[in-house]
This record gives C-alpha cells, sequence and structure tokens, in this order.
C-alpha cells in the first residue's frame, strides 16, 4: 500500500497542471457551452411543444 502511494506522488509530480488563469478561462467557457447548449435544447422542446399543441387543438 505504501508503494502504491509513493508511486503515485511520483506520477503526480509529472503533471503538468494549468495556471490559474487558464483555468478561469476554460471554466468560463464550459459554463457558456452548457448554457449555450441549454437554451438551445429549451427552445427546440418549446417550439416542439407549441407545435403539438396547436396540432392538437386543431
Amino acid at each position: 500500500m505504501i508503494t502504491y502511494f509513493k508511486n503515485v506522488a511520483s506520477e503526480m509530480k509529472k503533471v503538468t497542471w494549468l495556471s490559474m488563469d487558464q483555468t478561469l478561462k476554460e471554466t468560463v467557457a464550459v459554463i457558456a457551452m452548457s448554457v449555450m447548449f441549454g437554451l438551445l435544447i429549451g427552445s427546440f422542446d418549446w417550439i416542439l411543444k407549441q407545435g403539438v399543441n396547436f396540432m392538437l387543438a386543431h
């Protein structure tokens, strides 16, 4: 078990971490894309719902 954690620590030292600025930019991009896709899917859902309601009413 100790060998495992030593190996993990060794591998973690090899990882290249993003800078705080890059992490912030990537986080904002992910949130923005999530909101955009949510609005897009919500819009399609609303349009389809209106179409079905129109067809059922007539």
